[in-house]
């Protein structure tokens, strides 16, 4: 086949298998004649046939706490777009919010041979869990397989992350220029750091228009619908207390929403709902919503880069930006 296209065979091999640069492996005029060579030999790629050669499979596997979670699938679709692009496949795995699962899924993933692991789970406060998460990724990369976390992280390897603080801050800030002075805040565990960094950077925000939040007036649930509504629960003795409830993820303001609905309060004339992760939907239903856009699905391209490039930095943390979106509207950065 190389014979027929006119190249080397290590050119042949990387037009088709995809090399570290995936479909852009080559110019396209080489990629085009060894396709053509390849069609008229029938020749077609063999997975197994490159796992047997480089001993790891052409995959990565991608690691979430929740397959259900409105983040959590978007990061999926997007590192599988981007894998795509290079010609490899992945094998999603899900801890369910497990920490011993996680240990398990780890283990087991040793076996399994991928080319990389991308880590997108909550980290969190709780040093003996991360110091066990961190061993465990040490052994996958002592055994070839190279390792990327996305999100705010202590794990010593390739991070994606993104300003969740700063973006909190403005959009705090950008509520109390509106006129609000009167806050509660709902978000997911005191112990994940997204959870934390999420609630940090709005408080601060306040704190720069003068507005405190009382402790009592920050509730901790789970990142999800149910927490949401499960918080708003909580606080439905003190409802009248309240401008605004700021749910630090849209999923939590689904369920705020879903739950002051039931006890007669009416989003947003009584209270203004706000969120963080900018789920398309709630901008279609509820014109005016206030959020943060995260770019989940550019985490997967951004993931890759750093774990199937070869001359990616073994060091290297990628920021990506989100925005803030007040009242249907993206604030200026700064």
């Amino acid at each position: 086949m190389a014979r027929l296209a006119g190249v080397s065979v290590p050119a042949a091999s990387r037009a088709l298998n995809g090399g570290v640069r995936g479909k852009q492996s080559g110019s396209p005029e080489l990629r085009s004649r060894v396709e053509e060579a390849a069609r008229t030999l029938g020749y077609s790629v063999s997975p197994a046939a490159q796992t047997i050669k480089g001993g790891r499979a052409n995959t990565v596997a991608f690691i979430v706490g929740d397959i259900d979670d409105f983040g959590s699938a978007t990061m999926i679709s997007g590192v599988m777009h981007a894998a795509e692009e290079r010609g490899v496949s992945v094998a999603v795995r899900t801890t369910r919010d497990d920490s011993a699962r996680e240990i398990e899924l780890l283990i087991q993933l040793r076996g399994e041979r991928h080319l990389a692991v991308v880590m997108a789970t909550s980290r969190t406060t709780d040093v003996a869990r991360e110091a066990a998460v961190r061993e465990q990724l040490r052994v996958l990369n002592d055994h070839g397989a190279r390792i990327v976390v996305i999100g705010d992280n202590d794990l010593g390897f390739p991070t994606v992350t993104v300003d969740n603080r700063h973006a909190a801050r403005l959009l705090a800030e950008g509520l109390a220029d509106a006129g609000n002075r009167r806050f509660a805040i709902v978000s997911g565990p005191a112990i994940e750091v997204t959870a934390l960094e999420r609630v940090g950077g709005f408080i601060e925000g306040l704190q720069d228009r003068g507005i405190t939040v009382d402790d009592r007036d920050v509730v901790h649930t789970e990142f999800s619908r149910d927490g949401g509504y499960r918080a708003a629960d909580l606080l439905q003795d003190r409802l009248g207390e309240f401008d605004v409830i700021a749910a630090m993820s849209d999923a939590m303001a689904v369920g705020v929403i879903a739950r002051l609905r039931e006890l007669g309060v009416s989003t947003p004339d009584d209270i203004e709902v706000t969120g963080f992760d900018h789920v398309p939907m709630l901008g279609d239903v509820l014109p005016g919503f206030s959020t943060v856009e995260v770019p989940l699905e550019r985490f997967g391209g951004a993931a890759l880069e750093l774990v199937l490039d070869d001359d990616a930095d073994p060091e290297a943390a990628v920021a990506l930006t989100a925005t803030p979106i007040l009242h249907g509207l993206a604030l200026e950065p700064r």
